[in-house]
């Protein structure tokens, strides 16, 4: 692994460690338009409709749409191990660029937004597939895309409850993000295979302080609700005051 320089960042030494380097992205540039209605990973639907009162009644008509993934729900894994010097809890994220994100400075956005977004930090995490059912297909797919991304194998089968899922976006989707987390080893990290795209191929991981993850969030430096959830849960799973901690 090799340490990020911390000088001049206020950042205690060890409290961000990059494990696997990504490359970087200056832009895109857009070859063609395609059919919105094409195949894909996503779901329009339209509505015309009425609430149904439950003492009877209903609603006036009115339109809603709604997104739907291809395995309806995700999963967002918090990879974590103790740094062997300093103690501290370490989360594994990844770095990588996401082109929808890098497009929003050609949006009238409500409020100027400083950032490029030639690259984001957010949580190792995967779609499930119309196969994954119950608690352990959910599990086995976390498993599978911690693998698939980072390299990393779980040290514990079960992993650490992280409570309920959660729903990033519910006016307009009906996804669900499930979360999972495993202890790693990054010492033993192989290169990922990654899922063949070309944005995954070149993403990175690197591990950040979890208290630091926090305050990145607050300060907009990482903008991935995923990670904001999963490590405060995990921070409150692992603190000595829980009586649920093991």
């Amino acid at each position: 692994m090799k340490r990020r320089n911390a000088k001049g960042r206020g950042l205690p030494p060890g409290t961000i460690v990059v494990i696997r380097p990504w490359r970087r992205v200056a832009g895109i540039r857009i070859l063609k338009r395609l059919d919105p209605a094409g195949p894909g990973f996503l779901r329009l639907e339209r509505f015309r409709a009425k609430n149904l009162h439950r003492h009877g009644g209903a609603s006036k008509p009115y339109r809603f749409e709604v997104l739907h993934r291809r395995g309806v729900d995700a999963v967002a894994i918090v990879p974590f191990y103790f740094d062997r010097c300093t103690r501290r809890l370490m989360v594994v994220c990844k770095v990588g660029f996401r082109p929808g994100l890098y497009l929003r400075h050609r949006l009238p956005l409500p409020a100027r937004d400083r950032r490029a977004y030639t690259s984001v930090i957010e949580a190792v995490a995967g779609s499930l597939e119309p196969g994954d059912r119950g608690e352990t297909g959910i599990t086995a797919r976390a498993r599978a895309e911690l693998i698939e991304e980072t390299g990393m194998r779980p040290i514990a089968r079960r992993g650490r409850d992280l409570g309920a899922g959660f729903f990033p976006s519910h006016g307009q989707s009906t996804e669900k993000v499930h979360l999972r987390a495993f202890q790693v080893d990054p010492e033993k990290a192989l290169d990922p295979a990654g899922d063949g795209s070309v944005n995954e191929a070149g993403a990175g991981t690197i591990a950040i302080e979890a208290r630091r993850i926090i305050d990145m969030c607050r300060a907009g430096l990482i903008e991935d609700p995923k990670l904001e959830v999963g490590v405060n849960r995990l921070l409150r799973l692992l603190s000595p005051k829980n009586p649920r901690k093991g």
